[in-house]
């Protein structure tokens, strides 16, 4: 039945038009003007010190501007810093008539509940206590009657509203007020909502007052955050357009790189062909010419018993000489088959063994005999033999050796 409102500078000037009944304000309130002059206001009589209906207390801003000047100047004298801007310098208590007063004891309750506040917060900060009866909901029904209690959080020379109001104060101003009331009116009023009445209330008496808050939580918390989930959204929906494309474009240039790679590779893949195909090319050249290597071998074994015959030609007598040729012309006849298939290419594979083998048969022939018959001679020698087997298809006689000789 009572709770606390709490008002910084930008704040004041509405309340306190509400608390005198402004024209401005009437038609802003849900306030009907023909019961306004039911409406009083509670002071403390400075004469007898008791509270009591009292004229000329007018609620305004010179009030609480001359209080802050009070506790500036005071400030300023000890040296502290002045009263912040953004400071609460006024707050109101306000207190609803509870249904159970008897209709007798309303001054009653409200003049017990103002002297209860002035001795809670001090009669300094009091501004008066405004009773209002003219109130009424959009349908016409009255307002209960209630008080405005406004005063300014004066505590220690400072505004300090945490320390004049903490939540211990809160906690405990329903019971000790209904204590307070209990014992000055011989009831209790019901200061304290029950279960059942509180229940009531909110689903009935306070139903427009629930689509008042309703409405500002929309204004205050729904619509902002309609509107930043809106923002976001929309900032959302941009920078996933914008990573978009840029993953189209980056796309573009993979797609770019893979087909250069792919020209490489194709490229690549041509060269490797390519050099598969020397490396083909080299190991049937490698082939031939290891193949020749081993001809070439297998020529000079079959040409050493015959070049070994050659070394004693000049040393021998002619009788011996004869037997030398005879000894040629035979191990010449296992040459005979080759010589016959390979006439035409004789003289290249002649050559070529000259050419592989001249200087070191020519060597060992100068080192064990300076006469001896060049290797050339020899192999002239050697042909005319082979013309001679050609001819008789047979190796030459002794007898005929030996005529010659």
């Amino acid at each position: 039945m009572a709770h606390i409102a709490k008002y910084k500078t930008a704040s004041c000037g509405h309340m306190l038009a509400h608390y005198r009944r402004d024209k401005g304000s009437l038609g802003r309130e849900n306030i009907d003007p023909n019961r306004t002059k039911d409406n009083y206001t509670l002071g403390l009589d400075e004469c007898d010190g008791k509270v009591r209906a009292l004229k000329g207390i007018e609620p305004n801003w010179a009030t609480v501007e001359g209080r802050i000047e009070r506790v500036n100047e005071a400030a300023k004298a000890a040296g502290k810093r002045a009263t912040r801007k953004d400071a609460v310098v006024m707050a109101d208590v306000v207190v609803t008539l509870p249904e159970n007063v008897h209709k007798a004891d309303e001054g009653k309750f409200f003049g017990y509940t103002y002297w209860f506040l002035i001795r809670k917060l001090g009669k300094e900060n009091m501004m008066g206590g405004f009773v209002h009866k003219d109130e009424v909901r959009k349908d016409g029904s009255p307002v209960r009657d209630h008080m405005h209690v406004p005063f300014t959080p004066i505590k220690d020379g400072r505004f300090n509203y945490k320390q004049m109001c903490p939540r211990s104060f809160y906690q405990g101003l329903h019971k000790e007020l209904g204590d307070y009331l209990e014992k000055r009116m011989g009831y209790r009023p019901e200061i304290e909502l029950g279960e059942e009445t509180r229940a009531q209330r909110v689903y009935t008496d306070k139903s427009v007052d629930i689509d008042k808050v309703r409405g500002a939580v929309d204004r205050a918390v729904v619509q902002p955050a309609e509107d930043e989930a809106v923002r976001i959204v929309a900032a959302a929906k941009e920078e996933a357009a914008a990573l978009l494309s840029e993953a189209e474009t980056r796309k573009a240039e993979l797609v770019t790189q893979i087909a250069d790679k792919e020209g490489d590779l194709a490229e690549l893949d041509s060269q490797l062909e390519d050099v598969k195909l020397d490396i083909e090319d080299e190991q049937d050249r490698l082939e031939c010419l290891r193949q020749r290597a081993n001809g070439v071998a297998r020529d000079v074994g079959e040409l050493r018993p015959i070049a070994a015959e050659v070394r004693g030609w000049e040393a021998a007598g002619k009788a011996e000489r004869g037997a030398i040729l005879d000894r040629v012309a035979a191990q010449c006849d296992g040459l005979a088959g080759r010589i016959r298939t390979a006439v035409a290419g004789i003289k290249l594979k002649v050559e070529e063994l000259r050419s592989r083998i001249s200087r070191p048969l020519e060597y060992l022939m100068r080192r064990e005999q300076p006469r001896r018959q060049s290797f050339d001679d020899m192999l002239r020698d050697a042909q005319r033999a082979a013309d001679a087997w050609n001819r008789d298809h047979a190796a030459p006689q002794r007898t005929y050796r030996g005529r010659a000789r």
